[in-house]
């Protein structure tokens, strides 16, 4: 890192902790980390800093969801809350209605305190024109978009579900604003990122903006 000798010993000492938590494949503990450590570099608006930082969490999360992508199992439709103390099973979540974003948002990150890997889409009710619109929030930020629905809507397949995910990312990739001054957009592409952590796109768009901003301050 071009600016790591002017780094705090803290975020050095949590990067370097996430990486080796990676190495070792304790991907819940690296993105952890990883995650704390963004925000302190945006805190000190070490903008090179943040997109290796960001480079690594992607890494981190791909290893986390890796055995989740390739599962053959069947994906759950759950349209009935979740409790909140229960302990959430390993696999791929459909949220249907009455359910809806915030509840994927719990789920998920529920799931996430209990270092199970789970992945999650919340869809709302089928339009008049066939299409199924699938929705992610966070804090700042909603991500909706229309696609089209599985052949089977009784038994969506592990494909379908990917694409529906991947299509949120896009999204929030098309909701980027590269218009806004640098810091602004970085925080706009955080809260995004923070809608659909499961998604490779949305992740280099921030490393992307990120590097921007850094060539700006140099």
């Amino acid at each position: 890192m071009s600016r790591s000798t002017s780094r705090p010993k803290a975020v050095q000492d949590l990067l370097s902790k996430a990486a080796a938590a990676t190495k070792k494949c304790d991907f819940f503990d690296a993105e952890r980390k990883l995650e704390k450590a963004m925000g302190m570099l945006r805190s000190r608006q070490d903008w090179e800093g943040m997109a290796e930082t960001v480079e690594a969490l992607l890494k981190a999360r791909q290893g986390r969801r890796k055995k989740t992508m390739a599962s053959r199992a069947a994906v759950r439709l759950v349209d009935e809350a979740i409790d909140e103390t229960a302990t959430v099973e390993p696999g791929r979540y459909l949220l249907q209605p009455p359910l809806v974003g915030a509840d994927a948002r719990r789920l998920r990150l529920q799931a996430k305190d209990q270092d199970v890997e789970v992945l999650v889409v919340c869809r709302e009710p089928t339009t008049r024109l066939g299409e199924i619109p699938v929705v992610a929030i966070a804090p700042g930020a909603t991500i909706r978009l229309r696609i089209d629905p599985p052949k089977s809507e009784a038994k969506p397949s592990a494909s379908w579900f990917r694409s529906a995910l991947e299509a949120l990312g896009d999204e929030a990739v098309a909701m980027d604003r590269p218009d806004l001054e640098s810091s602004k957009r970085i925080d706009r592409l955080l809260a995004l990122l923070d809608a659909v952590p499961d998604a490779d796109a949305p992740h280099a768009r921030l490393i992307e903006a990120c590097r921007t901003a850094a060539a700006e301050t140099d």
